[in-house]
């Protein structure tokens, strides 16, 4: 009887640890493949995929984001996150917050803005500088012919290292109207989706 009294008390003890263990709960995962995105400066949408060991939701705080569906169920997931076009003139970056039980994932979002602008300018200067604009929240990235980018300045100039007839193209937003310093060596101004 002592003997059996024994194995019980060993089996119970046995069954309870089981027990406790099994009643732990599982640690919060959210698997995804990347958790940075870049959505085209004229606006679309990003699918992410992901897999959770929870309920979740999704959610931004960032106003020209949104996301769909806001939530799921645990296992493989996804959810789309759109954009507008980005209008502002600058770069922009916004994220997403999956919350899994009590674990938070942040996915990154980033925008280069919307130019929709061009103004080409064909010309034979040897130097050149660039016109100044008119208009609200003016943005603009100046390409100057060669091989050579930059950001618009109203006092930006650039000198060519070969002669002859360079192209001149200004991606921009948000301008009404410009103004050129002087006209000379210009052949051609492009308005056409200024």
């Amino acid at each position: 009887m002592k003997k059996l009294h024994i194995l019980a008390t060993v089996c119970l003890a046995l069954f309870a640890t089981s027990v406790l263990v099994s009643c732990q709960p599982e640690e919060p995962s959210i698997i995804s493949d990347a958790t940075s995105f870049e959505i085209p400066s004229n606006g679309g949408s990003q699918s992410v995929s992901m897999t959770t060991n929870y309920e979740w939701t999704a959610k931004t705080s960032d106003p020209w984001l949104t996301v769909s569906p806001a939530s799921g169920a645990k296992g493989s997931a996804s959810f789309t996150i759109r954009a507008e076009a980005n209008n502002s003139g600058a770069v922009r970056k916004g994220s997403v917050t999956v919350t899994c039980s009590t674990l938070n994932k942040s996915f990154t979002v980033t925008q280069k803005p919307n130019m929709n602008q061009a103004l080409i300018i064909k010309h034979t200067n040897s130097s050149f500088r660039v016109p100044s604009f008119k208009g609200n929240g003016f943005s603009g990235i100046v390409n100057w012919g060669d091989g050579t980018e930059e950001n618009y300045s109203s006092s930006l100039s650039h000198t060519y290292s070969s002669s002859g007839s360079h192209i001149l193209t200004i991606k921009s937003v948000g301008g009404t109207a410009f103004d050129l310093e002087s006209i000379a060596g210009i052949s051609e101004i492009d308005m056409g989706e200024f």
